[in-house]
């Protein structure tokens, strides 16, 4: 007896179907991106996971962090859209801010520490160490720093500065086109190396092997879920200087 093709083609689809569908009931199969932050075995979302493409509605629903603190802690206009403000739309509201020869963007890394003391949620960056004097202020006036938060974020706080009315795009303002260009760059522009990144999501981002070893000196781990810094610091090397080199290929790629 002859097996139609399409039968051929209906048996094909419900095999791999219901394989994908069971890899991913027990946790082997997930979407290379994930926008749902991860969680602590507490149950408590972690922020490191905190995006540039998450708008503050989403930060308010995951992390409890109201938007109208975020609004006011960082000076936004008030009638700032929640459900459309993207954190990576920080970068195009304040100036770069030139801090002991480094440049400091306020951008989605500030809003992780913002949302660390807030929360009182441990968050350590090896990216933000000054913030807004208007931030710095708004956390002190809500009682959300101890005493030894506040001496150290007075002493590490800079004056904003607003590029301009005229530079607050928000993604409502697009055309169907600009919009997806910039779903497109923002995927691209989506993964950070932080100090919690893993030698195996600098992979999946595009960093060979063979340029991993020309960087580092080093090959790459049979273990490739290691934290990066840790690996970094275990060959003696500096993790920001490395950092940057592998920040930079992605940039260009």
């Amino acid at each position: 007896m002859k097996i139609r093709s399409l039968h051929i083609l209906l048996a094909i689809i419900v095999i791999v179907g219901g394989g994908i569908l069971l890899a991913t009931e027990f946790g082997f199969y997930k979407t290379i991106k994930e926008k749902t932050p991860g969680k602590t075995t507490e149950g408590v979302y972690i922020i490191s996971d905190i995006r540039g493409s998450h708008t503050l509605e989403e930060i308010e629903r995951y992390y409890q962090l109201p938007a109208s603190s975020v609004i006011e802690a960082f000076g936004l206009k008030v009638d700032t859209n929640s459900d459309t403000f993207k954190l990576k739309d920080l970068k195009e509201i304040f100036k770069p801010i030139e801090i002991e020869g480094e440049e400091y963007i306020i951008e989605t890394d500030t809003v992780r520490v913002f949302t660390s003391l807030y929360l009182k949620n441990l968050y350590i960056s090896d990216e933000t160490f000054y913030l807004p004097e208007r931030t710095v202020n708004y956390l002190i006036e809500n009682n959300k720093l101890t005493d030894k938060e506040k001496e150290y974020w007075l002493g590490h706080t800079f004056k904003a500065e607003y590029l301009g009315d005229n530079n607050l795009i928000g993604s409502e303002n697009l055309s169907p086109s600009e919009s997806i260009e910039n779903e497109v760059a923002e995927e691209a522009e989506e993964f950070e190396i932080t100090g919690k990144a893993t030698i195996q999501e600098l992979l999946d981002q595009g960093i060979t092997e063979e340029k991993f070893k020309e960087i580092t000196g080093f090959k790459v781990s049979e273990n490739k879920t290691i934290i990066l810094k840790d690996f970094i610091s275990e060959k003696g090397l500096e993790f920001k200087e490395v950092k940057e080199k592998f920040s930079e290929i992605l940039k260009n790629r």
